[in-house]
């Protein structure tokens, strides 16, 4: 198993810490609808700049350095079926959408550890905030973005700039494992 240098930056959120701990370990296991897999990443950290969990769920960097924004969700139950909706945003448009991961990146920078969680994630120990910075204003040049989902969540929005054939990835999940609460 991989060591993921992030690791020190827990993910409140169960689900995002199995998807951060299976983006490192796991290859092959994560499909977009054309059956090409999200590559293994060498690091992850968590994006959101609030305790509410607003922002980007994971930045990961893959094996060949390429900067990953990562969203990652159940789903919403609508009747049988979960269905993520990137919808609108008060701030920054749809969900995903170039203009909502700018406002995010820009938030994600205004915290205290931001400039150490990004030296964990490119690896570049004794690097100034500085320096760090513009390596990752570079990185987010060319960044790709994935929507990571249970298999059988339908994702849904408008305006995104998502490729939903390319960038949604699904994997399994038992039937056995609850992802959502539900009453009785």
């Amino acid at each position: 198993m991989s060591v993921d240098a992030g690791r020190k930056w827990k993910s409140d959120d169960r689900l995002e810490a199995y998807v951060r701990d299976r983006l490192v370990n796991y290859p092959h296991f994560f499909k977009n609808h054309e059956g090409d897999d999200l590559p293994l990443m060498t690091a992850t950290i968590p994006g959101q700049f609030n305790r509410s969990g607003h922002g980007i769920d994971i930045l990961a960097l893959d094996e060949r350095r390429t900067l990953w924004i990562i969203e990652v969700s159940r789903g919403s139950l609508r009747g049988a079926a979960a269905v993520k909706e990137l919808g609108m945003r008060v701030k920054g448009g749809s969900q995903m959408s170039p203009a909502w991961r700018t406002l995010k990146k820009d938030e994600f920078l205004k915290l205290a550890d931001a400039h150490e969680k990004l030296v964990a994630l490119f690896d570049v120990q004794g690097m100034s905030e500085e320096d760090v910075r513009t390596l990752f204003a570079s990185k987010l040049e060319k960044h790709r973005v994935a929507i990571v989902v249970p298999e059988g969540c339908h994702v849904e929005g408008h305006e995104t700039g998502i490729g939903f054939g390319q960038e949604i990835y699904t994997f399994f999940v038992s039937p056995d494992v609850r992802l959502h609460s539900r009453r009785r």
